[in-house]
């Protein structure tokens, strides 16, 4: 019995096609396509599908699948992944921040000491100044009857020194005269400044003071326009000062009466000028900080505040009270200051530009030899508490040398700064960045010890 040749198996061609249903005879080819068949595909049989009507629709067609390799899929894969890879290196670069924690160079000391201070800048030592303002503030109160009065009038004064280049005192009562014989006092010992020499031209010293007539009446009232010729000094006469100090009104002298005028009871007074100087006082405290340059310190009650009854005005219908305050506040440069702190009490310093942290419980007390120490010329400071001495450092010479550079870069900077340095600690954001933004404004500096940030 000869073998039967089996044809089941067949190689499939890169097309199937697809005929209707209709076209197949019995489940066997027809004549016409076996010929096409046999023509087309002489050494193969070609599979044909036979696809519902219902399904799909009845005429022909040929799909060619086309085959994506495995190499393929990991070249696109890798393609992805680079793209991805730049994409986020570009924003990486955009968005790159770094902060630097820095810790400088400190040292912790304990006061209890106490030095001569001064006015005069060209006196070695620490220096001081004297911060001064004044204001002044009205009411009107009831009145109970009427009084006879003699008040004199008050006003204000520029005493000039055109005598030599030293200071010179006047003291409280001074006398001023005019050229028509009235005499007024000034009321506050003062030190006029000597002759300075600005831009080769000699100019007199000069300060201004509150004066008042040296006996009650209108006729001493006077504008700054109608003062004829200055003020002289009659204490001079007979020297070279006699013709070389003078004044100048520089506000109206006013308040001067003689008469009845309204009155009002001590005791009212007394109450109401109290409470315009409890508001005039917490003015000036306030004020006195807010306006305080920042390059200084005003270390806290190291002010003086004296308040004066002004002439009360009680000619009209109304009577009105005035009170005057003023503060003199001792302030010193926070550089100095701190220097000269830094070389009293540590030991082989250089010199170095250091800040000092004052603690809240830090006191300095000031003493003078009078009553008046802001008008003094030297006095005894006392600092006790604990304080920090923090070394100085430049922040944007350390910005340039790492801008765009790499991490790294740090260690050279601590080594060519440890004069004032002690750390730096540097983040960098992405995490997988080594390299400083180039925008500086991409770089945040800390400061752990004044616990600052820019």
């Amino acid at each position: 019995m000869s073998k039967k040749i089996i044809q089941d198996i067949l190689i499939v061609r890169k097309s199937i096609r697809m005929v209707k249903k209709s076209d197949i005879s019995d489940g066997f080819f027809s004549k016409k396509e076996k010929a096409l068949d046999k023509k087309n595909h002489p050494d193969d049989l070609t599979s044909v599908a036979i696809i519902k009507e219902d399904s799909i629709s009845n005429y022909e067609y040929t799909e060619d699948k086309k085959h994506i390799t495995k190499n393929s899929l990991i070249f696109l894969w890798i393609i992805c992944f680079i793209s991805i890879a730049v994409l986020l290196f570009i924003l990486s670069s955009l968005f790159a921040k770094a902060t630097l924690t820095i810790t400088p160079k400190n040292q912790t000391i304990t006061l209890n000491d106490t030095y001569e201070v001064v006015s005069d800048k060209n006196t070695p030592g620490l220096h001081y100044q004297v911060m001064t303002i004044k204001k002044d503030l009205s009411k009107i109160v009831e009145t109970d009857g009427e009084e006879s009065v003699e008040r004199k009038a008050v006003g204000k004064a520029m005493i000039y020194n055109n005598f030599s280049t030293s200071n010179q005192r006047l003291i409280n009562n001074t006398r001023l005269e005019t050229r028509d014989g009235l005499t007024y006092r000034i009321r506050e010992s003062v030190d006029i400044p000597g002759i300075k020499t600005i831009n080769g031209v000699k100019t007199p010293g000069s300060v201004e003071v509150e004066i008042i007539a040296d006996m009650p009446g209108d006729k001493y009232n006077m504008k700054v326009s109608d003062l004829k010729g200055d003020f002289t000094i009659p204490g001079f006469k007979g020297s070279t000062k006699y013709s070389t100090f003078y004044g100048r009104l520089s506000a109206d002298v006013d308040g001067g009466f003689v008469g009845n005028v309204k009155k009002v009871s001590d005791s009212v007074l007394t109450t109401n000028r109290e409470e315009l100087s409890g508001l005039l006082t917490d003015d000036l405290i306030k004020e006195i900080y807010s306006k305080k340059p920042e390059q200084f310190v005003l270390f806290k009650d190291d002010y003086y505040i004296r308040c004066n009854d002004l002439p009360d005005d009680s000619t009209g219908s109304e009577y009105k009270i005035s009170e005057e305050c003023s503060i003199n506040a001792i302030i010193f440069d926070k550089d100095e200051l701190a220097v000269f702190i830094a070389k009293n009490k540590i030991k082989d310093f250089d010199n170095s530009k250091v800040d000092i942290l004052w603690s809240d419980d830090v006191t300095v007390s000031l003493f003078g030899i009078t009553e008046r120490p802001w008008s003094e010329t030297s006095l005894r400071a006392k600092f006790v508490g604990l304080v920090q001495v923090v070394w100085y450092y430049d922040t944007d010479k350390i910005l340039s040398a790492i801008i765009g550079q790499d991490k790294t870069v740090i260690n050279s900077i601590i080594e060519n700064n440890k004069n004032s340095l002690v750390e730096i600690q540097a983040t960098i954001r992405p995490m997988w960045k080594n390299i400083f933004p180039e925008n500086k404004d991409s770089i945040k500096i800390v400061d752990v010890i004044r616990d600052v940030s820019k």
